[in-house]
């Protein structure tokens, strides 16, 4: 403890808020980086790259555990190869700290709320009327026998929600609905089953809410867009099974370029059920990145997303049935960086990717097998970042292209990834 302390004194004010966020997620949690630099971002107003080096500066003041999983740096954006941990020493002396704030726990800035077996706090019961928050962060932690019989709260200045769960069935409170302010709502599951989640409908119409993360749940991608997220800018699926049939898929009674006209990012990680991606995803017409990675049944990606006109980044990475790209990804006129490493059963590129003139990025560690059509040659200023497999297929371009930058990295086996599933 006094190791903590001792850190903890010598951080600058904004280290100090974001090490005391901390201690909304539980003791021994696997966490993807991302989610922390989502909660960063929108809660004090970062850039994600800054967000990153916070983590990293608490991480050398042995406050928290910074493990990479792979090889993708995260000066392309991409900060899911990266795990965080924290001990419960450091995580007990964060609550701590939140706790000496403020005597009174309705008025602290962040607030954990721990119900055990459908036993909410006494300070939550026996009012004249719901009780009022005032926290800006509050962290929900329910156990495996928790029957989403909730209490009514209010929480108006409420702007991130981190909802810790276990049950196999889990509805959303109806409170959510009346929280304003809420910018980022974070569903974990850390329970061995998925759980099934339900009342997804009070996220619905919610002013400020930007970005959405699922982990281990089961839900249906369908209802997604019907939820009428104005303002969302960011969805992420982590260890999600998809409840759509063929149909759903196929037909949509929404307008999707309003109902999500703000979205500009999409993550699936670990969904192993997804076979084809939801075809509203095309209509995104907001999206720029794109990722979709260690989903093993996605064989092919929509001919759709080729409408995407404003996509710049494209990853599809560790997906080892995916065998072809959009015929037509020449459409991708902003496309900067495509990822597909992993993807060894990637039999070729777009035969006119060559005419993508703002992609200038294009990363293909394991893809043997992936043939290079001609008009790669037509690409300018381009960095390939391959391994000693793949390098061979563009040494014969070397000449022919205008600075090309090939690098060629090692395949390692991180076995950090072992402890995130």
């Amino acid at each position: 403890m006094m190791d903590s302390i001792q850190s903890f004194d010598a951080l600058p004010h904004n280290l100090r808020e974001c090490f005391l966020d901390m201690g909304s997620f539980l003791k021994d949690q696997k966490i993807i980086a991302s989610t922390i630099i989502d909660l960063w971002s929108e809660l004090h107003g970062k850039e994600n790259n800054i967000c990153m080096s916070y983590l990293q500066e608490l991480a050398s003041h042995n406050l928290l555990k910074l493990l990479p999983l792979g090889k993708n740096k995260y000066e392309d954006g991409f900060f899911n190869e990266f795990l965080v941990t924290q001990d419960n020493i450091s995580r007990e002396f964060a609550i701590h700290q939140c706790e000496k704030e403020s005597l009174s726990i309705l008025q602290r800035k962040r607030l954990n709320l721990d119900i055990q077996e459908n036993k909410f706090p006494n300070w939550c019961l026996n009012q004249t009327q719901p009780v009022t928050l005032n926290a800006s962060l509050l962290s929900i932690s329910t156990d495996d026998s928790f029957t989403s019989c909730w209490v009514e709260i209010r929480c108006p200045n409420v702007e991130i929600l981190v909802l810790n769960l276990s049950s196999s069935t889990y509805a959303l409170p109806n409170f959510i609905a009346t929280m304003e302010k809420l910018k980022v709502v974070m569903i974990i599951n850390h329970g061995f089953e998925l759980t099934k989640l339900t009342n997804l409908s009070c996220l619905s119409l919610l002013p400020n809410l930007r970005r959405i993360r699922f982990e281990k749940v089961s839900i249906t991608l369908h209802d997604i867009p019907k939820l009428q997220l104005k303002c969302l800018e960011k969805l992420s699926l982590w260890l999600c099974r998809f409840n759509d049939a063929p149909n759903e898929l196929e037909d949509l009674e929404v307008d999707v370029t309003e109902t999500l006209q703000s979205l500009q990012e999409i993550e699936i990680d670990y969904c192993y059920n997804l076979i084809e991606l939801p075809h509203w995803v095309s209509q995104v017409v907001s999206l720029k990145k794109l990722s979709i990675t260690n989903c093993n049944k996605l064989c092919r990606l929509l001919e759709g997303i080729c409408s995407l006109r404003n996509l710049e980044m494209l990853r599809v990475i560790s997906c080892s049935n995916l065998f072809e790209l959009p015929k037509t990804s020449e459409r991708l006129n902003n496309l900067r960086l495509l990822d597909v490493s992993g993807c060894f059963q990637l039999k070729k590129l777009p035969l006119e990717i060559g005419k993508l003139q703002k992609l200038n990025k294009i990363l293909m560690r394991n893809c043997y097998r992936c043939e290079l059509p001609d008009s790669v040659k037509n690409l300018e200023n381009l960095e390939v970042r391959c391994d000693e497999g793949t390098v061979f297929l563009w040494e014969r371009f070397k000449q022919k292209m205008k600075n090309l930058t090939i690098i060629e990295e090692e395949t390692e086996h991180n076995l950090n990834l072992l402890q995130l599933l």
